[in-house]
């Protein structure tokens, strides 16, 4: 954590409380004040409240993410049902040249000719095929864990583990800062965007930062809620 004019933030014991002010190793610092320990950790609760999802809330969207990934599941069965059902062609084809040839219907050139660009197109739907299987792996494993890590700040803020807040910070975000006696950090996505829902619940946000099909999915259940 560092204070506004770049310089670290320090610890101080007084009076039996922990204080944090800039260390001013960076020169002269216009931040005079001192931040009283449980006072930063209630601010940090704060922020933590509006990541919070309950276990219950987490268990409906998990739900909805479950039913996503067996549209998903029976897409990708299609999909490869389909390239299946054209690479069988395309083998048939290749069969049917071979007697063409045999048969002296056509030249040799020519075999060769059509026979390589009928192998090329069964290459090509063999690499469809394994790249569909590549995908389908775990696609909504990262929507999936985000969810969870919402649901562990919840529990953060049901214990007294401090170092594991600290730690869940350092995770989810950078430039962490004191400021006025006020801490921020910049978080990272999607974790801005849920902190924002939370904040303007009926405002329309503006995402200027990317995100996938699957968060997208997220933040709309997470709306419902």
């Amino acid at each position: 954590m560092k204070c506004t004019c770049g310089a670290a933030i320090t610890a101080e014991k007084q009076k039996g409380h922990h204080y944090y002010r800039c260390t001013k190793k960076k020169g002269p610092c216009e931040e005079k004040h001192f931040l009283r320990e449980e006072v930063l950790i209630e601010q940090i609760r704060e922020y933590l409240h509006m990541l919070a999802l309950s276990d219950e809330d987490t268990e409906k969207v998990l739900t909805e993410l479950e039913k996503d990934r067996e549209g998903l599941k029976q897409q990708v069965q299609e999909k490869v049902k389909l390239f299946q059902n054209e690479m069988e062609m395309t083998e048939a084809r290749l069969e049917k040249l071979l007697d063409v040839f045999l048969s002296d219907i056509i030249t040799r050139d020519e075999y060769a000719t059509r026979k390589q660009k009928l192998l090329t197109e069964k290459l090509e739907l063999q690499e469809k095929i394994h790249d569909i299987g590549q995908t389908n792996a775990s696609p909504l494993e990262p929507a999936k864990s985000f969810v969870l890590s919402l649901n562990h700040a919840d529990k953060l803020l049901r214990s007294n583990d401090n170092a594991a807040v600290t730690t869940f910070l350092k995770n989810i975000g950078s430039n962490h800062r004191l400021q006025n006696r006020r801490f921020s950090f910049s978080a990272n996505s999607p974790y801005n965007l849920v902190a924002g829902i939370a904040k303007y619940p009926q405002e329309n946000l503006t995402i200027s930062a990317p995100c996938s099909r699957q968060e997208s999915n997220v933040h709309h259940q997470l709306r419902k809620l």
